[in-house]
């Protein structure tokens, strides 16, 4: 495991009690001559610790280095032509930090990107502040291209979305109208009158089967939101996040009144102390905090600053926030959309993220434990909530940044 160092930028943070942390990146030389190059094999976890995109982060050392970089998004694998030391690497990383993460107001970590006009800024979560970025870097030219590159990908993702529900209606009315017509041009073969009862009997015992699961599906409380075991069936290092969920809930058992920063803390150094990943920091918060009275007791808006500070608003971070809560609802299904709306309510989760989750069917960002059934089963009932917010899209389109 690489050694987790302070996020600073060119002036370092020798603070042993700063809890913004990150792995140390490192390089792997592979080839000789004039195909030498270095891979970054951490780069995720760096620039997850950074809340930035893993592309623009390895697109930034080609910039600063002069080589050609290349990114694949599917193998996770950051390629940088020529040779480069892990020192020169660091180095590189801090001088990022220092233009593209750190707020110029505060110089905390905390910020994400608003882009207006064609004008990258600095959003700070911490002190409120928006600063523009320095525009004049190479890098601003791959940010702006990728945030359009987005919007395009989602337009039309969007705009096949719709055709294919106009095509998959279109087809069900015509098979509908030729099943009919095949129906009533065929004869049916005529049934004895011991085959028509011993068919009807069984019909009507599959319909009564059918009714009571109905029932018993409807009667489930919703206690089965969060398993009382404490077990995460099929998730990797499920023991570990358990015991940090443990933690922080002790911790916020034995200091009510802790602030947001104090909590968040505890969740990083839980995370962190548990060699876990940086995006587990959001399954081991929505654990530790969601109840099964959670809509009663109005958890979400209650501990929704909470939940920004662990996402600052980064759209990785809050694809992994969606994870979480599809793992939280794998027994409750119908709790999910309701879960959703309260966190877009409440500004935890971005309108581009829940509509960008809802396009692309990428299962990366979700638990192991939530198979590709569940999974369907959560997109299913969050439908009318998906429709409904693109909606509000089209209706507020141009006032959008």
């Amino acid at each position: 495991m690489p050694t987790v160092v302070n996020i600073a930028g060119t002036s370092p943070v020798d603070d042993p009690s700063y809890r913004y942390k990150m792995p140390l990146v490192y390089g792997k030389v592979e080839g000789r001559g004039n195909g030498i190059k270095t891979v970054i094999p951490n780069i995720s976890e760096v620039s997850l610790s950074l809340h930035r995109d893993a592309g623009e982060v390895n697109k930034f050392f080609g910039c600063e280095l002069g080589a050609q970089t290349t990114y694949s998004v599917e193998n996770d694998r950051a390629v940088v032509n020529g040779s480069h030391a892990d020192a020169a690497l660091q180095a590189m990383i801090h001088k990022y930090i220092e233009s593209f993460v750190l707020c110029p107001s505060c110089g905390l970590p905390e910020t994400h990107y608003k882009i207006r006009e064609g004008c990258i800024y600095h959003k700070c979560a911490a002190c409120g502040a928006t600063e523009m970025v320095d525009m004049e870097h190479k890098l601003c030219t791959y940010i702006l291209a990728q945030h359009k590159k987005q919007k395009k990908e989602k337009a039309k993702a969007k705009k096949d979305s719709a055709k294919t529900k106009g095509n998959t209606a279109k087809d069900g009315a015509g098979e509908k109208s030729e099943k009919k017509s095949r129906k009533s041009s065929k004869k049916e073969p005529k049934e004895d009158d011991a085959a028509k009862k011993k068919k009807k009997k069984k019909k009507d015992k599959k319909t009564k089967d059918k009714t009571k699961k109905e029932i018993s599906d409807d009667e489930v409380e919703v206690s089965s939101l969060v398993s009382d075991s404490g077990q995460d069936d099929g998730v990797d290092d499920a023991g570990a996040i358990q015991l940090a969920v443990e933690g922080v809930q002790k911790f916020m058992q034995g200091n009510p009144n802790a602030s947001v920063a104090e909590v968040s803390e505890v969740v990083v150094n839980q995370q962190m102390s548990s060699a876990l990943k940086s995006h587990d920091k959001v399954h081991i918060l929505m654990r530790a905090i969601i109840t099964p009275s959670f809509y009663k007791e109005k958890e979400i808006e209650k501990y929704a600053p909470l939940i920004e500070k662990i996402t600052l608003g980064n759209a990785i971070m809050e694809r992994h926030l969606i994870g979480a809560v599809e793992f939280l609802c794998i027994d409750k299904p119908k709790v999910f959309p309701v879960m959703l709306k309260q966190l877009y309510d409440e500004e935890a989760l971005q309108e581009d993220v829940i509509l960008e989750w809802a396009w692309d069917g990428r299962s990366g960002y979700t638990s192991d434990a939530v198979d590709e059934g569940k999974r369907s089963g959560l997109r299913g009932e969050a439908e009318p909530f998906i429709t409904w917010l693109q909606d509000e899209d089209d209706s507020s389109g141009s006032n959008s940044d």
